[in-house]
């Protein structure tokens, strides 16, 4: 057990020279501070090893507790502005910033969110001379040319700014089949429909009318954004604004059309910038290029459709921040966590199998809550404190668990998981692999389970009262208060699916709404976190909008949240590490001492090992071929969410 340092132990402290504690001068620029800080934290790190060994004083040996210790030890925090968490992480499980994520790429992060900047920081964000888009995309090129040998920063990797094409419909769409957020798209329902239908009749849009009723069954799907009001507790015609920060900023609901041809081409039709409860409160605009194959239109100049579609990628950038990446992986896992830690003892077969998918998560939702959150998402998003608060604890008491299996959520959106092989659905990268990966996960969590050992009939899952406890433990008003959580859980399989949903939810779900961001999101105009003047009030005004309305949209008059949109995703996509993919995982399973997990680990690794040529087909049918989907290739998936 981890214990106190002695008083003996102490003595050895006093007028010891501490190792690598060194005083630097006053940085001079920039890129020293930077160099500076990012030392100091691997110095740091390393005192605080020193500091163990000296004091014989163990942090890391492997610890067993009792059920009523992790009782004790785990308890919920219900009082603040989130949804339920875990109070205090235990000093046993608590992991410090510097040795989650990137110490370069954390100290530049610090420096941006406290305004440390110096004479040179104008390098790291536009500013009002890059008035046009070409101007932009030039900038973007020059920073990734200028990178230097030794400290690297968010021009290092490739972003969508380097794509010639990357404000373009079909560059658009793509990113709802495999961005940051493809998690979402969902086949038009008929309320939709209608709506779309008779907004093209009122403002005469033939070739949108022909098209509608000419196209098959099933061939259109939306980015529907509409309920953010609704779910963020305002007004159905209310403002979507926050001015913390010293910089106004304006949110929307966006909603988007597309049609999905039979060849897969997923083609925008519609936008609506900001729903506001209806559509004649509301603002429609219509492509006009109503087929895909369209080449007379010229795409770079068509101002009000390139505004409309920045609405829709900012909606969607505070969807995914908020609700897909952190809620429905970070925090919905960590309720799964504190309530497993509660309630299942560390030798129940249901506890070894999820626990190595934990790793840092609790540490890491302890820093987003205390700094990610109030210091970065909300000075950067388009909402109020409040409104993104009652978004984040909305989205978490009605996560709905078995609607989000895999298969279920694909078929409910309108991917039939038997033809996602197909050409219509040959684009959709992340639904194929995804499915993919649950099966195989599936595969791997029903051989260890289904085993006589553990539960060979439904009776013994029915009969186990650490199950039913874990249950209620999380659907509790004093726990997790999921009331979405299945009541009990008394048959084999259903047991398999909640265990492989808490599994997908850690490894590889939250490695693919997080690991692309830094790709679509540093290029700040391809997906701003929200827009810097007011939304148009009518169609007119939308179809009167030019680049300069587009660029005043753009946080190009305030560097800091420019920096933050750019920088957050750079800190958060840093390259999985090989011991912390799943590879790594199935090759450790495989020596387990418990020969029925050792033996299932073996076939996961070989399972594995053909996903990965799966996944290359699946990249290298893109039609694409700019950009490849490989984010969940085994080697690249994080086996946990760390980070």
């Amino acid at each position: 057990m981890v214990h106190n340092i002695s008083l003996s132990s102490r003595k050895v402290l006093h007028n010891v020279h501490l190792p690598y504690m060194v005083q630097l001068p006053k940085p001079t620029g920039y890129n020293v501070a930077l160099k500076n800080a990012a030392e100091g934290y691997d110095k740091a790190r390393r005192m605080v090893a020193w500091l163990y060994d000296i004091a014989d004083y163990e942090s890391s040996i492997p610890q067993t507790f009792t059920l009523q210790q992790k009782t004790d030890k785990y308890t919920w925090e219900l009082s603040d502005n989130f949804p339920p968490h875990l109070a205090v992480v235990p000093p046993d499980q608590s992991v410090s910033a510097p040795s989650i994520f990137s110490p370069v790429r954390l100290a530049q992060t610090l420096l941006i969110m406290s305004s440390l900047w110096y004479d040179d920081h104008t390098d790291l964000a536009p500013g009002p001379e890059q008035n046009t888009m070409q101007k932009l995309t030039e900038w973007n090129q020059e920073r990734h040319r200028d990178q230097g040998w030794l400290i690297k920063d968010m021009f290092n990797a490739p972003n969508i700014g380097l794509r010639n094409d990357w404000f373009t419909d079909e560059v658009f769409a793509q990113q709802f089949f495999t961005g940051p957020n493809s998690t979402t798209i969902t086949l038009a329902s008929d309320v939709w429909l209608t709506a779309f239908k008779n907004e093209a009749k009122a403002q005469g849009k033939d070739k949108v009318i022909a098209l509608f009723e000419s196209a098959p069954p099933n061939s259109f799907y939306v980015q529907d954004f509409s309920d953010f009001r609704r779910r963020m507790g305002a007004k159905p015609d209310e403002e979507l604004f926050n001015d913390s920060d010293g910089a106004m900023r304006y949110g929307c609901a966006a909603v988007a059309l597309f049609y999905l041809t039979a060849m897969g081409k997923l083609h925008p039709l519609a936008i609506i910038p900001d729903y506001k409860g209806s559509m004649a409160a509301s603002v429609t605009i219509f492509n006009k290029r109503t087929n895909p194959l369209d080449i007379s239109v010229n795409q770079a100049n068509d101002w009000p459709w390139r505004y409309a579609k920045t609405c829709v990628l900012s909606s969607d950038w505070a969807l995914h921040e908020m609700i897909i990446h952190l809620n429905n992986t970070h925090l919905v896992e960590e309720a799964v966590i504190v309530a497993a830690q509660r309630k299942l003892s560390p030798s129940h077969i249901v506890f070894r199998l999820l626990e190595p998918h934990w790793v840092v998560t609790l540490s890491l939702n302890a820093l987003a809550r205390s700094v990610l959150i109030p210091e970065v998402i909300v000075p950067i998003a388009g909402f109020s404190a409040p409104h993104i608060f009652q978004f984040i604890r909305e989205s978490f008491t009605n996560f709905d668990w078995k609607s989000l299996y895999v298969p279920a959520d694909l078929e409910s959106r309108g991917f039939p998981v038997d033809q996602l092989n197909s050409p219509k659905f040959h684009n959709y990268a992340y639904a194929r692999d995804i499915n993919d990966m649950w099966t195989t996960l599936k595969k791997f969590v029903s051989s260890v389970l289904r085993d006589a050992q553990y539960y060979p009939d439904d009776a013994s899952v029915a009969g186990d009262t650490q199950i039913q406890a874990w249950c209620d433990e999380m659907r509790s008003g004093m726990g997790a208060g999921m009331t979405n959580f299945p009541e009990s859980i008394t048959t084999v399989d259903d047991l398999v699916n909640m265990v492989t949903m808490c599994i997908h939810i850690a490894a590889p779900q939250h490695t693919a709404v997080n690991y692309l961001q830094q790709y679509y999101q540093t290029f700040v105009p391809n997906k701003p976190s929200a827009l810097f003047s007011p939304l148009p009030t009518s169609i007119a005004q939308l179809q009167k909008y030019t680049e300069s309305d587009l660029m005043a949209a753009l946080p190009l008059n305030a560097k800091r949240q420019w920096l933050l949109m750019a920088q957050i995703p750079y800190l958060l996509s840093m390259q999985v590490q090989e011991d912390e993919n799943i590879v790594t995982y199935a090759a450790n399973a495989s020596t387990d001492k418990d020969p029925i997990i050792a033996s299932a680990g073996r076939q996961l690794a070989a399972d594995l090992k053909k996903l990965a040529a799966v996944f290359l087909v699946n990249s290298a049918q893109l039609d694409d071929q700019n950009t490849p989907y490989d984010v969940l290739a085994p080697e690249q998936l994080a086996n946990a969410i760390v980070i």
